[in-house]
């Protein structure tokens, strides 16, 4: 999203930043805990698609374009967003990012044993994430973006599209 958001001259919010944040942490603190506990629990991650709810609000009413950064495992949590955008009259798109399970395994690794991200997610996570999620439904692929990351990425075309200029 970084490359994107550098194309559109977007706002991004990521919720490894904001959960941590909510929790008074720094971005690059480990807060790693087991699946549904700390700042990863339930009510936790509620309060984290909220606040990033709420940030879009403002990026939005500023005249931004804006990625929200975050999973969006649940089709209900994406369904908020979308009626969000609704409500305001906005454009709303899903950038449905996908790769090969094996190249996310190497990439989640190698982020995780450099520390470097905010990101607390490691093997475990990215495992639960691949058999745990709802799958986009109809009327949201109509509204997806598929990117393959684990390709070569042409950021001007996908911000295009993204933005509507090229006719989508």
């Amino acid at each position: 999203s970084q490359r994107l958001l550098e194309r559109a001259g977007a706002i991004r919010l990521r919720s490894d930043v904001e959960r941590k944040r909510l929790f008074g942490l720094r971005a690059l603190a480990d807060a790693s805990a087991g699946q549904g506990e700390g700042i990863y629990a339930a009510d936790a991650s509620q309060r984290t698609y909220e606040r990033l709810l709420a940030l879009a609000g403002v990026s939005l009413d500023a005249g931004f374009p804006t990625i929200v950064d975050a999973t969006f495992l649940r089709a209900h949590e994406r369904d908020v967003f979308r009626r969000f955008a609704q409500a305001r009259g906005l454009p709303f798109a899903i950038l449905h990012c996908r790769a090969d399970p094996a190249l996310l395994r190497r990439r989640v690794a190698a982020r995780h044993a450099g520390r470097g991200d905010a990101s607390d997610a490691d093997l475990a996570v990215l495992e639960r994430q691949l058999v745990a999620h709802d799958a986009l439904r109809d009327d949201e692929r109509a509204l997806a973006i598929e990117i393959d990351t684990g390709v070569a990425l042409d950021a001007d075309a996908i911000a295009a599209h993204w933005l509507g200029k090229d006719g989508h």
